[in-house]
């Protein structure tokens, strides 16, 4: 489990003592720094534009050598208030045209710093009201942004995140199914789903059964990690609250040969930010482990007999 790369995300290093958002004026060089101090962590992803705002990329990537640390994917983020009716779903096409160049701007600073993935978080492409979206005329919308993103670099994956609502009261892409569903409209390769832990379980899905519809389709380019009371986004501790889901989830990325990264997206708002990220990787190294003894020692699973299920989720989760 040695190759395993775990990510994580950089604004959590700006949080604690009771602040659940950053101020906005931590130095990307010293949030670095401090990420730098986590035992196990591997990697990180940053936010365009956000992190790049007053440090070039020259002077991230020195910091991030310094560290020790590689960075797997650049997180685009589409701000209000120009965006706050919507990126690629916006009505109006100049701002549309904006939300496209910024991506490939994302794009460029990704291979500069020899990443090769671009993930996508839609947070305002929603509504509030009724008759408030045209939800035909923004999906063709989208279809043909992404599109042209896509075929920017064909060696550049582009992932969407999904979530079913905040900051919007809903979103176009409310499920899985529905980001799927976006993707094999595009027909484009390099274009995949990121799985976030808590927006699934404010949707109301499981998490593994998700994960296994985006396995199939060989479109899980991502994966954020945390758990929730599942009404908000907590950004609390891996299995801290939905352990077995979050077993179940394991099982069936070491089962299906999930490759890519396991990123964190937790927010220790009243934590130690470095050793909450330690615990992070400890506790999702050893449920891998775990996982992967199941798909070992127990290749039937799932049998179908929910006791059968029961029975081994509970040796496994207590060992005994």
């Amino acid at each position: 489990m040695s190759d395993i790369k775990y990510s994580t995300r950089l604004n959590s290093f700006g949080l604690g003592k009771g602040r659940k958002y950053p101020t906005g004026e931590e130095s990307t060089l010293d949030l670095i720094a401090l990420a730098g101090q986590v035992t196990g962590l591997t990697s990180l992803e940053l936010n365009y534009p956000e992190h790049f705002g007053t440090d070039s990329v020259a002077d991230i990537s020195a910091a991030l050598d310094n560290v020790g640390l590689d960075v797997q994917g650049v997180q685009l983020r589409w701000p209000a208030p120009m965006f706050a009716d919507g990126a690629f779903s916006n009505p109006d096409p100049e701002i549309r045209r904006a939300a496209v160049t910024m991506v490939k701007e994302a794009i460029g600073i990704c291979r500069e710093l020899g990443a090769d993935h671009v993930l996508l978080w839609p947070a305002h492409d929603g509504y509030e009201y009724p008759l408030q979206m045209d939800y035909m005329k923004s999906w063709d919308w989208m279809v043909e942004c992404l599109r042209e993103v896509a075929d920017v670099d064909p060696g550049i994956r582009v992932s969407i995140e999904y979530k079913p609502a905040e900051p919007r009261g809903r979103t176009l892409l409310n499920t899985t199914g529905a980001v799927i569903k976006l993707i094999r409209d595009c027909d484009r390769p390099n274009l995949g789903v990121t799985l976030d832990f808590g927006h699934l379980l404010m949707a109301r899905e499981n998490p593994a059964q998700s994960a296994a519809m985006c396995l199939r389709e060989q479109k899980l380019f991502g994966l954020q990690l945390n758990d929730s009371h599942g009404v908000a986004d907590d950004g609390l501790l891996v299995g801290s609250i939905h352990f077995s889901e979050t077993l179940e989830l394991a099982y069936y990325l070491v089962r299906e040969g999930y490759a890519g990264t396991y990123y964190f997206d937790t927010d220790p708002v009243r934590e130690n930010p470095v050793r909450e990220c330690e615990l992070n990787i400890e506790r999702m190294g050893r449920i891998i482990e775990v996982a992967t003894d199941m798909v070992r020692d127990d290749p039937a699973l799932p049998t179908g007999d929910a006791l059968h299920s029961a029975s081994v989720l509970w040796t496994k989760m207590l060992g005994a």
